[in-house]
């Protein structure tokens, strides 16, 4: 479950630094700034590897396009256009 949720996770915890400085008004802010920038830094690393797996996903053929060609060539094939479904294949 958290490798679902990584970059929502270092987001929210991020975004509680504000509140941080606001409950602990003794802790130095510039201390919770490495923080927050680790924080986002990670989130955005996670994020570059979910693009990069959505590229590679779209970039593979669709199932339903595969679908599709099975059923042009089976189509002439009924049609009498080929000889068989395999030499349909273009």
């Amino acid at each position: 479950m958290f490798r679902k949720h990584v970059v929502r996770l270092l987001g929210a915890l991020a975004a509680l630094t504000p509140w941080l400085v606001v409950q602990f008004p003794d802790i130095p802010w510039e201390a919770l700034i490495p923080f927050s920038l680790a924080l986002l830094g990670g989130a955005e690393a996670v994020q570059r590897v979910e693009d990069r797996k959505t590229e590679t996903a779209r970039l593979e053929p669709s199932p339903d396009e595969a679908a599709a060609a099975a059923h042009l060539q089976l189509a002439l094939y009924e049609a009498g256009l080929t000889s068989s479904p395999e030499t349909a294949k273009g």
